[in-house]
């Protein structure tokens, strides 16, 4: 399959993402065809201009982590399209990837289990750097200092093993890795989620410094707000493999709009023991992505459900300038129509109710018919005794006339 090029200009996004989905198979036939699925990532759009950081958070299971998986090519795309640099990833096959492997990195989230412990650090790094070719042969050893250098990683940890370094330091060598081959875009899947507090700002600042000296671009998943209010510049809020909101930094965490997002940012800590926090408790638990609910897949846990949203998924609207928001309150059509859609739902309610009634007696009539079935079939014993019965009886009956009509047949002949 040939490449194919989107026409970019200067101010076209470096990443772009419209409408992709990643379903995982979870049931299959007897013929082996999937029949069910889950929904991990389900219409996700966005883009991200160079030299900038988008934010993604959500509950655990929202779907962040498939979100950069498949992007970076890792799973395979299951729908809509991922144009990284004017070139559409999703529509190329694996051996042709293989050359911007080196343009999208991903920063694991565990630094224990991504890094080989059979290796030295030096290996580790230049790894890479060898296979891609960054640099020629007998430059990789000073390259590859020259690069934990930058990271914050001491020349005399060249010839050391992983095990020999704390989660800080592991997390260091796993940023030394991905930047060792220059790339553009920068995947981190929640990088200081498994660090001391105090090493979680050592590395956010060494982030935010490598972005300034090399220009990266970071798609940055988070579960801490914190974190990802001081390195990105926009957020997006996901939901069930969905994009709830999405919208600046500093005007999300102003004005949340989505009844979700402001549960989500009512749980972040405030550095003052005097303010007051309005928490808000999102009651049950998360449905399943594998049999999601109709319409919005919020509305089982959203205080301000409305009818309509139990029937139809809200659209992903434009509330104010690059600010989006998927809820049912921001669209005015809707809201003009309530008592439509409450007239709608009613209904649907009614026939549900006759059509479980209707089933309910359907099946009621089949238990009696059987039941009744059963007693005829005893009664229909009784009755077939009570008939043997009757032709003894009538066979004794009538042999005693027989007899009656000889014994006269007798008495005429002698008389």
């Amino acid at each position: 399959m040939e490449e194919t090029f989107v026409e970019k200009t200067e101010e076209e996004p470096i990443l772009k993402v419209e409408h992709l989905k990643k379903y995982f198979p979870i049931k299959r036939n007897f013929f082996g065809k999937p029949i069910e699925f889950l929904h991990a990532v389900d219409d996700v759009s966005f883009k991200v201009n160079a030299g900038t950081a988008i934010g993604v958070v959500g509950e655990s299971g929202c779907g962040k982590t498939t979100l950069g998986r498949t992007i970076l090519r890792l799973y395979d795309v299951d729908g809509g399209t991922v144009v990284f640099d004017g070139v559409e990833l999703s529509s190329l096959k694996k051996s042709e990837l293989r050359k911007y492997r080196t343009d999208i990195q991903l920063i694991f989230q565990d630094p224990y289990s991504s890094l080989p412990p059979r290796m030295t650090v030096g290996s580790i790094i230049a790894e890479a750097v060898k296979v891609h070719k960054i640099v020629p042969a007998n430059e990789v050893h000073d390259y590859v200092l020259g690069v934990m250098k930058q990271c914050g990683l001491q020349p005399q940890y060249y010839d050391r093993y992983p095990h020999e370094f704390s989660g800080g330091q592991r997390q260091r060598i796993c940023i030394a890795r991905a930047l060792a081959v220059k790339p553009k875009l920068v995947i981190c899947d929640e990088p200081v989620s498994a660090l001391d507090v105090s090493i979680q700002a050592q590395i956010i600042n060494l982030l935010k410094d490598l972005q300034k000296t090399m220009g990266l671009t970071y798609v940055f998943i988070s579960h801490d707000l914190s974190v990802v209010k001081y390195i990105t510049d926009q957020i997006m809020v996901m939901y069930l493999g969905n994009v709830m909101e999405l919208g600046n930094t500093e005007r999300i965490f102003e004005n949340p709009q989505h009844p979700y997002t402001k549960a989500l940012f009512s749980a972040v800590p405030v550095p003052d023991p005097d303010a007051k926090m309005n928490r808000i408790i999102l009651e049950g638990d998360i449905p399943s992505p594998a049999n999601p609910p109709r319409g919005c897949k919020f509305h089982t846990r959203c205080s301000q459900c409305m009818n309509v949203c139990r029937m139809i998924p809200p659209a992903y609207l434009e509330t104010e300038e690059n600010h989006f928001v998927a809820c049912h309150l921001y669209n005015e059509e809707i809201m003009r129509e309530l008592d439509k859609y409450d007239a709608m739902y009613e209904e649907e309610l009614r026939l549900q109710a006759e059509k479980e009634a209707e089933e309910y007696a359907r099946k009621h009539r089949k238990r009696t018919r059987n039941s009744g079935s059963a007693d005829g079939s005893a009664d229909g014993t009784e009755n077939s005794s009570a008939d043997a019965d009757g032709t003894t009886d009538g066979t004794a009956d009538g042999t005693e006339p027989a007899s009656t009509t000889a014994d006269t047949t007798a008495e005429e002949t002698e008389a």
